[in-house]
């Protein structure tokens, strides 16, 4: 089984490769995958705990007949440097190489419990700045930071 394929490939879609082993459930959650399970034609595979000569152990996530949208590939990569992103069309695979964005907002929780985006009575989207050149993320509301390395902590749904 060394050489074998764990999931047949894939036609057209995007597969996120070099996600740290037990964390594609997290990226799921990160990239709303309920609302991408619910288009028709898009089917999912997640692998876990598969080796790697890369990281030892990673996950890898297969999205078939769906292309993930750069933005969404951007923030997987913020909160994941490891990550790979390759689109797949017509069987060929074309890698992007993803960048920091500028903002995240919607998918991170303020880690402030007194931030108005945590407050129940009026909900409020929590918006942040990435701030590369100090590794963390500003909170616009209350400028509370998030480590770069603590984001995992932070993904809505945890």
């Amino acid at each position: 089984m060394k050489n074998q394929l764990l999931v047949r490939k894939i036609d057209h879609g995007t597969v996120i490769d070099h996600i740290p082993a037990w964390r594609a459930e997290m990226v799921m959650r990160l990239l709303d995958i309920e609302a991408i399970r619910a288009q028709p034609d898009v089917s999912l595979v997640s692998l876990n705990n598969v080796p790697s000569g890369k990281l030892g152990r990673k996950d890898i996530i297969k999205l078939t007949h769906y292309h993930l949208d750069e933005g969404d590939a951007d923030l997987v990569y913020l909160v994941f440097p490891t990550v790979s992103i390759n689109y797949i069309e017509g069987w060929e695979p074309r890698k992007y190489k993803p960048k920091i964005p500028e903002r995240v907002s919607g998918r991170l929780r303020c880690p402030e419990v007194r931030c108005i985006t945590n407050a129940e009575r009026e909900p409020v989207v929590a918006r942040f700045s990435v701030l590369p050149e100090f590794n963390v993320l500003q909170c616009e509301y209350c400028d509370s930071l998030i480590d770069f390395e603590k984001m995992p902590d932070y993904v809505i749904g945890e």
